[in-house]
């Protein structure tokens, strides 16, 4: 077992040797939908985030990346800031990248209009497990062919009984790596 362990450890520390770490920065168009007991809406916005992926292990990629949603719709803004771990697969033939992620942050949801007695957002935890496809165009950009993902959010309208809250986003996006 220990033998196991120092042969894997070993593998590592030469699989990140070898290959250096890589930043990559992306841009999203996300339309998500929001849903909890009392109401279900869609929202649509930008999510802008980064990884950087330090560990290479033959096709395989894994690192860390950090999000931000702003979404609006249905008289609602949502936001959110997540942060997670994230796994790759670079096919050496195929300019295909698909990944995994998850993730853990906070989120919160407000009304969007001005006459309304909540105006400041309230951050709730929340958690998600994303998943896409990335594809080559240039040598450093990416287009996002699709991320899918689902989240959770503890309740957003506060009490200690308050519904947790399920987001189901899709979208689609430009990735820039840089080297």
């Amino acid at each position: 077992m220990r033998l196991r362990f120092l042969v894997l450890l070993a593998f590592f520390a030469l699989a990140t040797a070898s290959s250096p770490a890589q930043l990559g920065i992306y841009g999203n168009f996300d339309a998500t939908h929001l849903t909890n007991n009392q109401s279900l809406t869609w929202l649509y916005g930008p999510n802008f985030g980064a990884y950087y992926n330090f560990i290479h292990a033959g096709p395989i990629a894994a690192g860390l990346d950090a999000r931000g949603n702003f979404l609006f719709g249905n008289h609602l803004k949502y936001r959110s800031g997540l942060v997670g771990v994230r796994v790759a697969i670079n096919p050496p033939v195929l300019p295909i990248k698909p990944y995994a992620q998850f993730s853990v942050g906070g989120g919160a949801v407000r009304p969007d209009s001005s006459g309304s007695i909540q105006t400041h957002y309230t951050t709730k935890f929340q958690y998600g497990v994303f998943g896409g496809a990335d594809i080559t165009v240039l040598p450093h950009v990416d287009f996002r062919l699709i991320e899918v993902g689902y989240a959770r959010m503890t309740g957003i309208n506060g009490g200690p009984v308050a519904p947790a809250t399920s987001l189901v986003t899709i979208g689609s996006g430009i990735v820039i790596r840089l080297p």
